[in-house]
């Protein structure tokens, strides 16, 4: 049986103001104890729930402890590999990469929803090995990954929110490391608010832009966490990186933030 301390805070942090129930939206509640997570069933509609249905932990076989234990390593740390999580909270590896893997998917749909308002900057990156044989700087060599990096700008001219995307083959001019119009236009309308006014850096502009830091900063943070990625889940950790710096930027509380994702509709 799953202990009632795990189980109560998970309660509180779902339903912060009191119960709600998701089918009908009624504030009270029957209890029922007989099942490993108490089954709440809403008063009027009869709809039953828990404090996992419905979000990324939906029919998780860890006990909360352990999700609860992950989310205190994630929010005071400034990230972790699935080796490093599974050590720390005592589970295997495997179960370590799937929670992450849920998290890091709620994190996308955060990141999908959100636009960049305001001045926004945006240019290219290039994560790559440090050298190259024959290396011609225009030219797109297959070990190389494209990275949009887009940013709001404050006053100062500093980056306030941040937006990594990985950029595939399809979205560049062939052969070189240069948005199409079809490729610029989908990074724009999938990261810039209609009302925000884009402007797109010129690379030797680039080079001397704050923005380019951040793109920086993301790789040295892959680099120690990660030791290299491929491209299929290269979009997940630009993800984490950018919702860890967006909630330092904001100045929310990180435990608050990643909470926040395990109660994300699944």
């Amino acid at each position: 049986m799953i202990q009632s301390e795990p189980v109560e805070m998970f309660y509180r942090r779902r339903w912060p103001n009191g119960f709600v129930c998701p089918s009908c939206g009624h504030d009270t509640h029957y209890t029922i104890s007989t099942r490993q997570l108490p089954l709440y069933e809403c008063r009027l509609c009869g709809h039953q729930t828990t404090v996992t249905a419905g979000t990324v932990m939906d029919k998780t076989r860890t006990p909360l402890a352990k999700w609860a234990a992950a989310i205190d390593v994630l929010s005071s740390t400034g990230g972790v590999n699935a080796k490093q999580l599974a050590s720390f909270i005592d589970v295997k590896h495997k179960t370590a990469w799937l929670m992450m893997r849920k998290l890091r998917q709620a994190i996308g749909d955060v990141e999908a929803a959100s636009k960049l308002q305001g001045t926004v900057h945006m240019g290219l990156e290039v994560l790559a090995p440090k050298r190259i044989f024959i290396f011609l700087p225009h030219r797109h060599y297959r070990c190389e990954r494209v990275v949009s990096v887009s940013a709001t700008i404050g006053k100062g001219g500093l980056p306030t929110e941040l937006k990594l995307g990985h950029v595939n083959r399809g979205m560049l001019v062939r052969g070189y490391k240069e948005l199409t119009r079809e490729g610029q236009d989908r990074i724009v309308s999938e990261q810039v608010h209609p009302n925000a006014e884009p402007i797109w850096l010129h690379p030797n502009r680039m080079d001397h832009s704050p923005i380019r830091g951040c793109l920086l900063e993301a790789r040295a943070w892959m680099n120690r966490l990660f030791y290299g990625i491929g491209s299929k889940y290269l979009q997940t950790y630009l993800n984490e990186f950018a919702f860890r710096w967006n909630a330092a930027a904001r100045g929310t509380d990180t435990r608050d933030a990643w909470y926040g994702l395990c109660f994300r509709a699944s």
